[in-house]
């Protein structure tokens, strides 16, 4: 038999081997072992026999109150988030997710009972293991502990008492690094020493219009009304993956300065004869996707599409080394033109928050916009005559 019964003081354990004669067993608390709960565990026993010769026995429709039912457990509501939250977000967003959990998430909390999870616990994984991995900055970790946040709640919620045993973590984070943007010197150099007019628009583009790389990347002409002098932000591309902009205040108008509607002139020129492309672009669901055809403004030649963010990274920083500039990220366009806007003391950060796709000024303040004081020395004769001192 493969199946049996065990009496104790005040309850009764049932035992069984599986398939692979490896023994488990359950107990049924408060039970205690008179005549007739003996009976009953008994018919219990008989039953998982069965079903284990049969090859049908599932130990949480026996015992659905059982404290090891996989429900009870990390890794169950760890199955559940990855069912759920990949058609949430977008494919590359997962990806970076679900690294994140396989990494320093699954293998430690798979196996613990949630409702023995104690605040202690994760003072212990956090404390003593993540923050020991000098590899993993505080960022880093705040974003494991969210998506451990996250997980944990889908067993919360269906539960009357329970609280968060993370909300104690406390995490000391670096100053940020300042942002280093382009003055207008670094600016002039890079244009003007630039010899192939095609990269020159680019430069051009991508320091005076405050697209992201990957909006940058992905712009058409069809997305130009330069006439007056209008850009339309309606895609990106991130790891040749196209897909609308990641919320809807991003899809926007953005309005161009001269210098850039000549840029845009130029390169529509450059690039003519260039074959239309038809791609996928994943809609804002990430799972309906539609075909657009495009003739993509940054053509390469080399591979009869536009460039890509690792293609162009590598010709921005072999050019900037060559014309002796401090490198900075591709995206370090935007962080220019965001920095160049506000020392012009001219607009307002609302304003600029709307041109870059922000709902707020928060990233304008935090992130983009720093004064840059050698390129703001009218700013004080703006504010004489306006004052009429």
């Amino acid at each position: 038999m493969s199946a049996g019964i065990e009496p104790l003081k005040t309850s009764i354990r049932i035992w069984w081997r599986d398939a692979s004669g490896e023994r488990d067993r359950e107990t049924l608390y408060d039970t205690p072992p008179t005549e007739a709960n003996l009976k009953k565990a008994k018919s219990i026993a008989q039953s998982i026999d069965t079903q284990i010769e049969m090859g049908t026995f599932d130990r949480d429709q026996t015992f659905p109150h059982s404290p090891k039912r996989k429900a009870s457990y990390f890794g169950h509501y760890l199955n559940q988030w990855k069912t759920t939250e990949e058609s949430l977000v977008a494919p590359t967003s997962w990806n970076t997710y679900l690294s994140k959990v396989n990494n320093h998430i699954s293998d430690y909390w798979s196996q613990k009972q949630m409702a023995k999870i104690k605040v202690e616990d994760v003072e212990e994984w956090v404390y003593k293991d993540l923050i020991k991995r000098k590899e993993l900055g505080s960022k880093t970790i705040k974003e494991i502990l969210g998506l451990w946040r996250k997980i944990y709640s889908y067993w919360s919620r269906n539960q009357s008492t329970a609280n968060d045993p993370s909300q104690y973590i406390k995490l000391n984070f670096n100053d940020p690094d300042d942002i280093y943007p382009f003055n207008r010197d670094e600016i002039s150099l890079i244009i003007k020493s630039e010899p192939d007019q095609a990269r020159k628009n680019l430069w051009t583009v991508m320091i005076w219009s405050g697209l992201s790389s990957h909006e940058l990347l992905a712009l058409a002409v069809s997305d130009l009304d330069l006439e007056n002098g209008h850009a339309y932000i309606r895609r990106g591309v991130v790891k040749g993956v196209y897909r609308v902009t990641k919320n809807r205040r991003r899809k926007r108008q953005v309005e161009l300065l001269p210098i850039v509607v000549d840029a845009l002139r130029s390169q529509i020129e450059l690039i003519k004869d260039t074959a239309l492309q038809t791609v996928m672009i994943t809609e804002r669901d990430h799972r309906t996707e539609r075909p657009h055809t495009l003739q993509f403004l940054w053509h390469n030649p080399n591979t009869g599409t536009h460039h890509t963010y690792e293609q162009l990274r590598h010709v921005w920083a072999d050019y900037l080394e060559r014309i002796d500039v401090d490198y900075r990220p591709l995206n370090n366009g935007r962080h220019t033109y965001a920095s160049q806007v506000l020392s012009t003391g001219v607009v307002t950060a609302e304003w600029l928050a709307k041109q870059l796709g922000h709902s707020t000024t928060d990233m304008i303040h935090k992130h983009y916009g720093k004064f840059i004081p050698q390129d703001s020395g009218h700013i004080i004769k703006i504010l004489n005559h306006s004052l009429q001192i």
